[in-house]
């Protein structure tokens, strides 16, 4: 299934909380400040999950959510041939900025475009801003430690498929975040989330970078862990359950 924000907010069940959202208020104030109404998907999204703590705001070089009022429109000193943008994503420490074309803020769920300080020219990265939004988010509960239940497999001889197997993992379980890039693969199953990190390459491999697993649920994190570990040559990992 695609990844979307009602299934984001699944995964977070009674862990998140109206607390979590940004204001009415407050969004209308950034959008006079802008001079625009903010699309659909966007404003829900800081409405609902604005200020949570398990979406990533300082991360270690991946993708993250702008604080709403960090929100911008390039100036001409912004190095991108084309500053007609909303930006509202970066990884700051590659200097790579998200955003959505002046053009396409009426439709409710419009495209997102990327860019790099070594690419000035924008690309297609999603064709859903939801899509974007959630499966961003999900690799961000996998990969920065948002859950309290960790584990970690580093890269090895064991691919995608390897993976799949050991887990049992099937098409019902597959969060597709949409992405032009096809950097994640992303699961979720028996409330545990999946996220394998891939090599980025034209053509498909089977070929996996690291693996994260992460829960709130401590149980069901180490039934998916015992269960892997009846599998020869499991590659070695490291979790936090020991010390819970």
């Amino acid at each position: 299934m695609k990844a979307t924000i009602e299934g984001l907010l699944r995964v977070l069940g009674e862990h998140h909380k109206e607390a979590h959202g940004i204001p009415e208020a407050d969004i209308q104030a950034k959008e006079q400040s802008l001079g625009f109404r903010l699309p659909v998907v966007l404003r829900d999204y800081y409405k609902n999950l604005g200020r949570s703590p398990y979406i990533t705001q300082g991360c270690n070089n991946q993708y993250e959510p702008l604080p709403l009022q960090d929100v911008f429109i390039p100036d001409k000193t912004f190095f991108t041939t084309d500053k007609a943008f909303l930006v509202f994503y970066q990884v700051e420490e590659s200097v790579i900025y998200c955003g959505i074309r002046i053009q396409d803020l009426e439709k409710e769920d419009p495209p997102v475009y990327l860019c790099a300080w070594n690419s000035p020219d924008w690309q297609l990265e999603n064709r859903s801003l939801q899509h974007f939004l959630a499966g961003k988010a999900f690799v961000q509960l996998g990969v920065e430690d948002r859950l309290p239940y960790w584990a970690i497999f580093d890269e090895s001889m064991w691919g995608l498929s390897d993976y799949c197997r050991s887990m049992h993992l099937e098409r019902e379980h597959e969060i597709d975040e949409g992405s032009e890039l096809n950097a994640w693969k992303i699961y979720v199953k028996d409330d545990v989330l999946i996220v394998f990190e891939l090599y980025v390459s034209e053509e498909e491999t089977d070929d996996v970078l690291a693996v994260y697993l992460a829960s709130f649920e401590r149980a069901n994190l180490g039934k998916l862990l015992s269960g892997m570990g009846r599998v020869a040559n499991l590659p070695a990992f490291r979790s936090n359950l020991s010390e819970s």
